[in-house]
């Protein structure tokens, strides 16, 4: 396998969300967890069993089902870089603290990310932005079932794969997939939607995993139970679940193309203003205000851009990826106004038809 010799190779990735263009439906990823049978936990690993674990895993991965993969070590990149993959795979913060021991594997889809010793031995991660939940599954466990051919997993007749947090074991299958419901949301009826749609066995966020700040109009939706399911059943609920969601938030923006509603076309319209005109915007700002611009632009009241365009921009003006657009450092205090010249120049031919 590949190793990774400078940033570039993580920084010019190829992007999931460049052929995104759906108005909702953001992406999901899919993460499959298991660790080595007679190893401990990666919390009580020794260094030299968290070598040999990366080892193991370098020399028997599959490079049949992934495209060029490149191993990282964790401790000889930068923690912007890290940033930039937990950005770039919709992943949790573990990957940001990452250090000494533990390691990533990506391959040049953009799409596949193996963690090595973060939460458990290996985590086997797939984003797709083109909500095909089931085909992400099923690209998934090609990797990991053929890998198992060669590695023991820990696994349990009662208890199936076993994980760091027993919570997860079983399948130890997360689902997550990205909504941006944003006419359900800027209209108040998200709560009351959720409601009658409630189900017990998902967990419903915000984009950075807070159950009540809804960062850039997102909810988070996954799993909340591995054991005792099988991996259809997750699959199933979650298909189900976001098909009513989706199904309400469209049925909301067909009645709004067909009536005024003023409140709404006021924050659509100040939404515009704060992009076009701001000299300097943090990223969640940003985000509010672009997840409200595309959704002016699905009902034709913005001209001049796409949802795949807006798409590309709500991503790519995270401070990360931001970063890497630019071949000299810049400094934090800096970065406000970068994100607004990036944003202006993304929306130079955008136009208001309110």
């Amino acid at each position: 396998m590949k190793r990774k010799n400078d940033s570039s190779s993580i920084l010019l990735q190829k992007k999931p969300w460049t052929n995104n263009k759906n108005s909702i439906w953001l992406a999901s990823t899919a993460k499959l967890s298991r660790n080595i049978e007679n190893f401990n936990f990666p919390e009580k690993l020794s260094g030299d069993r968290c070598k040999q674990i990366i080892s193991l895993v370098d020399k028997e991965l599959p490079t049949n089902f992934l495209a060029d993969p490149i191993l990282i070590l964790a401790d000889e990149i930068s923690p912007i870089e890290k940033e930039y993959l937990m950005e770039h795979f919709l992943a949790s913060q573990g990957l940001y603290q990452a250090h000494a021991g533990e390691a990533f594997i990506y391959d040049s889809t953009g799409e596949v990310l193996i963690t090595l010793n973060i939460e458990n031995h290996i985590e086997f991660q797939l984003t797709d932005c083109n909500g095909e939940i089931e085909n992400t599954w099923n690209r998934l466990v090609k990797i990991e079932t053929t890998l198992g051919k060669s590695l023991t997993y820990s696994f349990s007749q009662k208890y199936g794969f076993l994980t760091a947090n027993p919570a997860e074991s079983g399948t130890a299958l997360v689902i997550t997939v990205f909504l941006q419901p944003s006419a359900l949301i800027h209209l108040g009826k998200i709560d009351e939607v959720l409601e009658r749609h409630a189900d017990d066995n998902l967990d419903i966020t915000g984009l950075q995993g807070s159950p009540t700040e809804i960062v850039g109009d997102i909810l988070a939706i996954r799993n909340n139970y591995t054991l005792g399911l099988t991996e259809e059943n997750i699959i199933s609920m979650l298909r189900t679940f976001t098909t009513k969601l989706l199904v309400e938030e469209n049925s909301t923006r067909s009645h709004l193309r067909q009536e005024d509603h003023p409140d709404l076309k006021d924050k659509v319209s100040r939404a515009y203003g704060i992009l076009i005109h701001s000299y300097q915007i943090e990223a969640i700002e940003a985000l509010n205000a672009i997840s409200l611009l595309k959704l002016g632009a699905d009902l034709g009241w913005v001209k001049g851009t796409t949802p795949l365009a807006l798409n590309e921009l709500f991503f790519n003006c995270r401070r990360a990826h931001l970063m890497s657009r630019y071949k000299e450092s810049v400094e934090q205090e800096q970065l406000p106004h970068r994100r607004t010249e990036y944003i202006h120049e993304a929306l130079k031919d955008v136009t208001l038809a309110i």
